[in-house]
């Protein structure tokens, strides 16, 4: 576990978003590049269904790309159950089922669709949760779980099953975290087009269209990220913003969740039409094998022999792997990737040390070992030169925005604060040498500035194009075209290479 410099540890959610930040930056830029290839909209005469066809193939790359980088198909998505959610939590199945047959402004049921009979049939592991959201009368389903039971990646399998059978014409799954929408300041509509447009710019005002039309079906994930004041007037925000017939999946910690519903004082709330799952722990056998599948031959694999017996029983070890997070902790560190040797890494026999005395401190064993482990294969970025500047991310994440968000347009705030709250350079993260060298031998004050501001500028200017709706400026043969063409290069590669230069040289 990363330790803050004033001794404290960090939140088990800000150690998570640390390991995606370095993965979400090559899958932003798939995003972007597969949305930028597609005809401008309204120049080739597509509806909104077009455009819906469209959008749904980028958030296709993007969670593909992301899919790969967290190996979720390598060697398989850990399967995960679930069972029905306690009945208090929701609205009567009878409900439901009156709502999606006779609402005002319902759509009529799918043909071949056979709704489940009740709460009872809704159990069910692995990939067949796409089938069981069909199976809701309204699809709307609130997906219950502890931390680290595997809710998110639950989320992006999801998004991927309900691409790869959405027809034509038919909504584009959108998976937001909910940690960065504020319910008292923002309706859910409007932030879900705000998040449209970040995330895919070329959307511009279509955004709004999309979400008006239907278009859109929103994966809300973690609403236990939403400040604890506001998380039930939050799911009364997403009740009065849901459209008739509308389909919509939401995650949450189970606990905060059942405070947000049914709260000691004050009048309880429930979101309205949906149905509602818990994620159960991991059984012995499926985390046995899966640790075995991942395993490169058979002497990594009998490397878990004297873990496989305590899984499943009291002892700190079989408590701990009982959850998706820790099981994924564990394989990144013990088993071998592709040309490493099983020799050269710790080994899983170590989980049932005396010294490991219960399950919090087997979890936080994992933790400390998993950052190295991230940076033993040779790259750019050692564990000791990538461990700092990890602490620092964590702590402007958890202190200075409390959210697990990373908006980079906030890193010259947090770098200017950190260096006035440490006073002397040699206080600061380390750099790596050969930065450091640069730093110090090429580049005075002045270009360091010129960097920032080319770097705001370009972020500037990208946003202006974004607002003036630039895919006007794409028209073929045009004068604008032939400039957009040869500026948007450049200015891209300007805002990912200079603004980062600028911050950190």
């Amino acid at each position: 576990m990363l330790i803050l410099a004033d001794g404290r540890q960090l939140d088990v959610g800000a150690v998570a978003v640390l390991v995606s930040v370095s993965l979400g930056l090559p899958v932003l830029w798939l995003t972007w590049a597969a949305y930028r290839g597609q005809p401008d909209s309204d120049a080739a005469g597509q509806s909104l269904s077009q455009i819906a066809d469209h959008l749904a193939g980028a958030v296709g790359v993007q969670w593909e790309a992301e899919a790969a980088v967290r190996r979720l198909n390598d060697p398989y998505p850990l399967p995960v159950s679930w069972v029905a959610a306690e009945e208090s939590l929701t609205d009567a199945w009878g409900v439901l089922v009156k709502l999606a047959s006779s609402g005002a402004g319902w759509p009529p049921a799918e043909t071949g669709c056979t709704w489940s009979a009740g709460p009872g049939d809704l159990a069910g592991a692995g990939g067949v949760l796409v089938d069981l959201l069909a199976k809701v009368p309204t699809r709307r389903l609130v997906i219950l779980g502890e931390s680290g039971s595997g809710k998110t990646m639950l989320m992006v399998r999801l998004v991927l099953d309900l691409i790869a059978r959405r027809a034509p014409g038919m909504p584009a799954p959108l998976l937001v975290p909910l940690a960065s929408w504020n319910p008292e300041q923002q309706a859910l509509p409007e932030w879900l087009a705000y998040r449209l447009r970040l995330d895919h710019p070329g959307l511009g005002a279509r955004a709004e269209a999309l979400l008006d039309a239907g278009l859109i079906l929103p994966i809300l994930d973690g609403l236990d990220e939403v400040p604890d004041p506001v998380r039930g007037p939050a799911i009364d925000r997403i009740n009065d913003a849901i459209r008739p017939g509308q389909a919509l999946v939401m995650t949450c910690r189970t606990t905060q969740y059942h405070d947000a519903v049914r709260p000691r004082q004050g009048a309880g709330v429930t979101l309205r039409g949906a149905a509602a799952i818990e994620l159960m722990p991991l059984d012995s056998d499926t985390v046995a094998d899966y640790l075995c599948d991942d395993s490169a031959g058979p002497a990594a694999k009998a490397r878990w022999r004297p873990v496989i017996p305590l899984l499943g029983t009291g002892a700190p070890v079989g408590q701990a792997l009982m959850t998706p997070l820790m099981v994924g902790l564990a394989r990144a560190i013990y088993n071998p990737r592709p040309g490493e040797q099983t020799g050269d890494l710790l080994d899983p026999a170590e989980l049932r040390c005396p010294g490991l005395l219960d399950r919090a401190a087997v979890e936080a064993h994992l933790y400390d070992a998993f950052v190295p482990a991230a940076y033993r294969r040779p790259g750019r970025w050692t564990a000791e030169q990538a461990g700092p500047w990890l602490t620092f991310l964590a702590k402007h994440l958890e202190y200075a925005t409390g959210s697990p968000d990373l908006a980079w347009w906030q890193l010259p705030v947090a770098v200017g604060a950190a260096k006035a709250r440490k006073g002397k350079p040699a206080q600061a993260p380390a750099m790596p040498s050969r930065q450091a060298r640069f730093q110090s031998s090429r580049f005075t004050s002045g270009v360091k500035t010129g960097l920032v501001t080319f770097g705001l500028g370009t972020a500037g200017m990208v946003y202006l194009l974004e607002i003036i709706d630039w895919h006007r400026f794409r028209q073929p043969g045009s004068a604008a075209h032939m400039v957009s063409a040869a500026l948007l290069g450049p200015l891209l590669l300007g805002l990912l290479v200079g603004l980062p230069a600028g911050l950190f040289l």
